[in-house]
């Protein structure tokens, strides 16, 4: 699935990716000319202001709440069908695909505990991110699930 979202969703991007969906964040004003260019895309967004215009482009969209991520992500979850698994095949910061990495390759980069400790190593080409499951990992799958909680399991 993929998806466009205005910046001020910039947590909810994050989680989108979590869950493998191809997430572009704007990074600016919402214009005409932006929404013409991603029509490909389903336009998320907390403002009504834009409806008629995406409705007469035929553009896919929904409104979500402007502060809550959770019911913002239940929501998306809901109307789009979207598997609630952390699928961490898409970099947190800019969406990129993550490629599996040999953790020795990346040595310097990882901090000693998480050298020993930590699994499954990713790496975005597209923005030289490193990624990988430790301690963190157990929190987000726990952040996950008290968000499918609320509203009423995904």
């Amino acid at each position: 699935m993929k998806f466009l979202l205005e910046n001020n969703l910039a947590k909810l991007a994050k989680w989108l990716r979590f869950l493998g969906c191809d997430v572009k964040v704007l990074d600016g004003p919402i214009t005409l000319e932006v929404l013409l260019r991603s029509r490909n895309r389903t336009f998320i967004t907390t403002s009504r202001r834009w409806e008629k215009t995406l409705k007469n482009l035929g553009m896919r969209y929904l409104v979500v709440p402007r502060e809550d991520w959770e019911t913002q992500l239940c929501m998306i979850l809901k109307e789009f069908g979207i598997e609630p698994d952390l699928k961490l095949n898409k970099c947190a910061y800019c969406g990129g695909d993550l490629i599996p990495v040999d953790k020795e390759k990346f040595k310097e980069r990882i901090p000693p505990k998480a050298y020993e400790t930590a699994y499954d190593f990713t790496y975005c080409e597209s923005c030289d991110a490193l990624f990988w499951k430790g301690l963190h990992y157990e929190k987000m799958v726990s952040m996950l699930e008290k968000a499918l909680r609320r509203c009423g399991g995904g």
